[in-house]
């Protein structure tokens, strides 16, 4: 008897998730983003028959809403079916996102598939034809604002060979997620448990080794923020803990954040040369499609070309023209303008002109941290009181460099000349 057992650990579905910040009128671009998160759970049961799993978890945000669409479902269930049908089982917790207390359509799930309770913690064996037994604790959320700590109704029992934990949650009260379901880290290691699959957090992470405490990440990046790989996770286990864990890529479309240095360009036609090229090694890199969003940047004589009314607008649509009939396709989301007239802030230093004095005015400022956070949270006083959640998108110090340039590149203009 094989004395191990392999899964694959996937998290945070959310079928029929639109992409937030994104709009396309491109046909091929548009039909591909709404089945992007249909894809991606393909290529998840793909994997799973592949690797020949004993397995499957899922820990919750199987679907973007409350009330999923009757698609959503039926999409589900079909890979479900799929999973059923090669002897696999697919064992689910709900949450946030798909609270048990949401609208479901009654599909019937294959016999295989099991979701777990709401209203504790529940105890799944899988047991494969060779007689090896592993156990799966989980549960799901009821509500979509579930707030009390989940972790203290996994108990292991001591007779099981390998124990997975099942669980959606927020570890370590991450801020830049809510808190459901919070727990510590500290909770869930003394559990016992051997892997810890959670969900909740889209960005793939190892919170510790010993054991294994993992968010999977989701399969498919939904929002700019979500670059970098998205896929799902491959483990075996034995007793004693994690033998085996890959983190493998799936994601049918990739987001992108380029930044691409001009300096010294002077021509529109290197600018797109260069842009092309960056979303060439994009799609080389991702290997699939590819959402990207451009920011270019440094000193350059092209500046004024670029500020020219619809220069941007027009020259985005060439490339997004260029690359879209390529395959697979890479859809420049925006192109943002961030180039400085060819000014040598250096030499202008010692300048007795004002241009040498707001170099540095800004110098003494900037050699002051604390009284240059105070001068940053004095000029946004107005800002908040009318949006108290405001927070400055960059740092004090590269805030106060973009207005010196700024400031620079009004007085100054084209020519780089002191005045």
């Amino acid at each position: 008897m094989r004395e191990s057992v392999t899964f694959i650990h996937a998290a945070d579905l959310h079928l029929d998730a639109p992409f937030a910040g994104l709009s396309t009128d491109n046909e091929l671009v548009g039909r591909d983003l709404a089945e992007a998160t249909y894809v991606a759970l393909g290529r998840i049961v793909d994997l799973a028959l592949e690797r020949d799993v004993d397995f499957v978890v899922i820990a919750g945000d199987l679907y973007d809403a409350g009330d999923p669409s009757l698609r959503s479902q039926l999409g589900l269930r079909a890979e479900a079916q799929r999973l059923d049908d090669a002897g696999i089982p697919l064992l689910i917790v709900r949450g946030n996102h798909d609270p048990l207390g949401g609208w479901s359509a009654g599909l019937v799930m294959p016999d295989s598939a099991h979701t777990f309770p709401a209203h504790e913690v529940g105890r799944f064996e899988v047991v494969r034809e060779d007689g090896f037994v592993c156990a799966v604790y989980g549960r799901s959320f009821q509500t979509s604002a579930e707030t009390s700590d989940f972790s203290p109704g996994y108990v292991r029992d001591p007779h099981d060979t390998v124990a997975v934990g099942l669980l959606h949650a927020n570890v370590g009260s991450n801020p830049d997620h809510a808190p459901y379901a919070p727990c510590t880290l500290a909770s869930l290691t003394a559990s016992r448990m051997d892997y810890w699959a959670l969900g909740h957090i889209h960005k793939h992470a190892v919170l510790s080794t010993g054991p294994h405490v993992v968010y999977a990440g989701s399969p498919q990046g939904l929002n700019p923020k979500e670059t970098g790989a998205h896929g799902c996770c491959v483990v075996t286990a034995a007793r004693g803990g994690v033998v085996g864990f890959e983190h493998v890529e799936l994601a049918p479309i990739t987001w992108a954040a380029l930044e691409i240095d001009v300096s010294g360009v002077e021509f529109i036609d290197d600018v797109e040369r260069l842009i092309n090229a960056e979303l060439e090694a994009a799609r080389t890199s991702a290997q699939d499609r590819v959402v990207a969003r451009v920011r270019v940047a440094g000193r350059a004589r092209v500046r004024a070309d670029l500020a020219r009314p619809g220069v941007a607008r027009q020259l985005t649509e060439a490339i997004r023209a260029e690359q879209v009939s390529r395959t697979p396709w890479v859809w420049l989301d925006r192109l943002s303008d961030a180039t400085m007239a060819p000014i040598d802030v250096a030499a202008l230093a010692d300048a007795p002109e004002f241009s040498g004095e707001i170099v540095r005015v800004a110098a003494e400022l900037g050699a002051d941290a604390a009284a240059l956070d105070a001068l940053l949270a004095e000029l946004s006083g107005p800002v908040r009181e009318k949006l108290p959640e405001f927070e400055p998108a960059r740092p004090a110090a590269e805030i106060l460099e973009v207005a010196r340039d700024r400031a620079l590149d009004l007085l100054i203009g084209e020519d780089g000349g002191a005045s």
